[in-house]
């Protein structure tokens, strides 16, 4: 198994369990998954090709350009994956910038060109928070799902017509008045940005809620959509209202209670942060090794690259395969492994070295 599709086995297995997880988490009944993203009226099939499409175009700049684990943020764009409406993970696969593709896939309308544009014409710490770009030196961090907002536990219902502000970042504090958890989430202070799974449950008729920045005005778009007699969740990046007497703003057209889960944040390097190191993972050539044979495994780290580590990868997975040597070349460029299959049967594997760009 290479490493793209043990990037996308994560992304699937994360999109099955936590498209449903701010259902699940919220009390809303396991009926209703489906109808968040995960099944009609885009079938499995097509969902499972796009979240491969995705995952195999953009794994790699994640990894060097932004310094985010690939594995990692495979896992954290779960729900993000299950979530999407039909037309936004369609359009989202088609994005030729990583922020376009972000928005999109989170249901905002913009287009390639509209990101690029935005980038040129305004570098604002505002603007550039809002596309979550990598040029803005804004660092994602992904944290385990926890509730920062839920009206059912405090507050009650928002009604029709109204707003309700909110924070959601308390350092060395906890968000029980806003009916969530009893920590601080890790959210650290003064985020650009908050990524959140936002749930409308059991809302009063059919409307809308929108969440946008604390003090400012509301824009003409919704973030959740309400269905009568169904709890509607979706994932939205929030941007942060820094310095005032609360972060961000919710506004209800009928009324409805929200419950919502911070899963990531954007913010900025802390002083003294590094640069993380580019690196890569490179692939070896694929080796048919039968029963009793003994094998040479070599992986090539790019051009300007040194290998840092390496190992192997064998399919089927079997512990009777076994490693008598693995170590870098000496022209510190490539990693070799050696062994032998004693599996019982025919196993196909590939060196996998770790390279780090040099400077």
């Amino acid at each position: 198994m290479n490493i793209s599709k043990s990037l996308i086995a994560c992304a699937i297995a994360a999109g099955l369990v936590s498209g449903a997880y701010a259902v699940a988490g919220s009390k809303v009944p396991t009926k209703n998954v489906a109808s968040q993203g995960v099944g009609a009226p885009m079938a499995w099939p097509e969902r499972k090709a796009l979240i491969t499409t995705v995952v195999q175009k953009w794994s790699a700049y994640v990894q060097q350009v932004r310094g985010v684990n690939a594995v990692t943020w495979a896992r954290s764009m779960g729900p993000a994956f299950a979530m999407a409406t039909p037309s936004n993970f369609r359009n989202a696969a088609q994005m030729t910038t990583y922020e376009g593709m972000i928005a999109t896939l989170l249901g905002q309308h913009t287009t390639d060109d509209a990101i690029i544009n935005k980038l040129a014409q305004n570098s604002s710490a505002a603007s550039l928070a809002s596309l979550a770009s990598p040029s803005s030196e804004l660092v994602y961090t992904v944290i385990t799902p926890c509730r920062i907002i839920d009206t059912r536990a405090a507050g009650g219902k928002i009604l029709a017509g109204t707003t309700r502000s909110f924070e959601a970042s308390r350092p060395g504090g906890n968000f029980t008045d806003q009916g969530g958890s009893d920590t601080d989430c890790g959210i650290p202070a003064d985020p650009a940005a908050v990524v959140m799974n936002v749930v409308s449950v059991h809302p009063d008729a059919q409307g809308y809620i929108t969440l946008f920045p604390y003090g400012v005005t509301m824009p003409l778009s919704s973030t959740v959509n309400n269905v009568v007699g169904t709890d509607v969740a979706n994932e939205t990046v929030v941007k942060q209202t820094v310095g005032d007497l609360a972060d961000f703003s919710i506004y209800a057209f009928t009324g409805t209670n929200v419950v919502a889960d911070a899963v990531g944040y954007f913010s900025a390097p802390g002083a003294g942060t590094t640069v993380p190191l580019s690196t890569s993972i490179a692939n070896g050539v694929d080796n048919t090794v039968a029963n009793g044979a003994t094998f040479t495994a070599i992986a090539n780290c790019p051009a300007n690259y040194s290998v840092t580590g390496g190992g192997d990868i064998a399919s089927p997975s079997t512990p009777g395969l076994t490693i008598s040597e693995s170590y870098p070349s000496s022209s510190g460029t490539a990693w070799t492994v050696s062994g032998k299959n004693a599996s019982g049967g025919s196993v196909v594997v590939h060196a996998r070295a770790v390279c780090a760009r040099q400077n």
